[in-house]
């Protein structure tokens, strides 16, 4: 069979892979190392370094950062529940299943996959769901919002909110932040350029996601209160530059998120989660005009 003709059937078979995901269900990568929820609200959100198993069949890899985001996978799902318990529907969630000795799915598959074609087909699986996600949501909504989730162990226990800006850029000027060549530098570009002169606002402000965090009892950087972050900082990595990319439609941020009261026990996720989709649903209409449809709270 020629090349070509079997380009074009694998790329009708991805199409229709594509079109078949059915919102509220789950899918699979090989092995079952990566979940894909399927969901129906603007909003996708991704686990990557909270996966504990260890299949023998891929090596551990040699080269690269192995940290493990105790109780990220969790809180994904804490987050999941709260968002179906307040919209009565399903986020986009993609969970790497593997421990990240084995795979790195917020690096590039160099690093990630460290050259094994096992890996590779999980690390892709993984980068697929959320481009799929992405397609879907754009093709819902037009544009939708993305958020990389994490854990840091660092000794200022708070949220680190990743734009892909280094942290000593945050001491800049308002007429610096505000330059578009710098904004474009970041993972808000997608509406932030729309309105350079706010831009400042939102990476630090009283509108900024770490200001409305930090008012509901999570402290975060940047935020009114702490508009430059510590160091250590991360400021976000492969997963939240490359699905903010300008033809995404996609604004997002990573979220480095500390253990104590928000990831350390099921009390904490859960108290967390809600707090989050409170906020997180402000922030997605005021700076976006997405609005996820929460239900008021059950009086307890």
């Amino acid at each position: 069979m020629p090349r070509i003709l079997i380009a074009l059937l694998l790329f009708m078979a991805s199409s229709q892979a594509d079109e078949a995901y059915v919102p509220s269900k789950t899918y699979y990568g090989r092995n079952h190392y990566v979940e894909y929820i399927a969901g129906s609200l603007p909003f996708v959100l991704s686990a990557p370094h909270g996966g504990r198993e260890k299949p023998d069949e891929l090596p551990d890899r040699e080269k690269g950062t192995f940290a493990f985001d105790t109780n990220t996978l969790e809180l994904a799902r804490a987050i999941d529940d709260e968002l179906v318990a307040r919209t009565s529907q399903h986020p986009h969630v993609i969970i790497c299943q593997v421990t990240r000795k084995k795979i790195d799915c917020n690096r590039e598959i160099v690093e990630g996959a460290a050259g094994n074609r096992l890996t590779e087909q999980s690390w892709n699986d993984f980068q697929g769901f959320i481009r799929s996600a992405q397609k879907s949501v754009v093709g819902q909504y037009g544009k939708g919002f993305y958020i990389d989730l994490h854990g840091h162990g660092h000794a200022d226990a708070r949220l680190e909110l990743g734009y892909g800006h280094d942290r000593a850029q945050f001491g800049l000027t308002d007429a610096e932040l505000s330059k578009p060549d710098f904004i474009k530098k970041g993972t808000l570009q997608f509406f932030a350029l729309k309105n350079p002169s706010a831009y400042p606002a939102l990476l630090h402000g009283p509108q900024s996601f770490g200001a409305l965090m930090e008012k509901s009892g999570f402290p975060s950087t940047p935020s009114a209160a702490k508009p430059i972050p510590g160091e250590p900082y991360f400021n976000g990595g492969y997963n939240i530059r490359t699905h903010t990319a300008p033809e995404t439609h996609f604004a997002g941020f990573q979220i480095e998120s500390n253990s104590k009261g928000v990831r350390d026990t099921d009390a904490s996720r859960k108290h967390f989660a809600a707090v989050f989709v409170e906020q997180l649903a402000i922030y997605m209409e005021a700076q976006m005009g997405l609005k996820l449809p929460l239900k008021p709270k059950k009086s307890k």
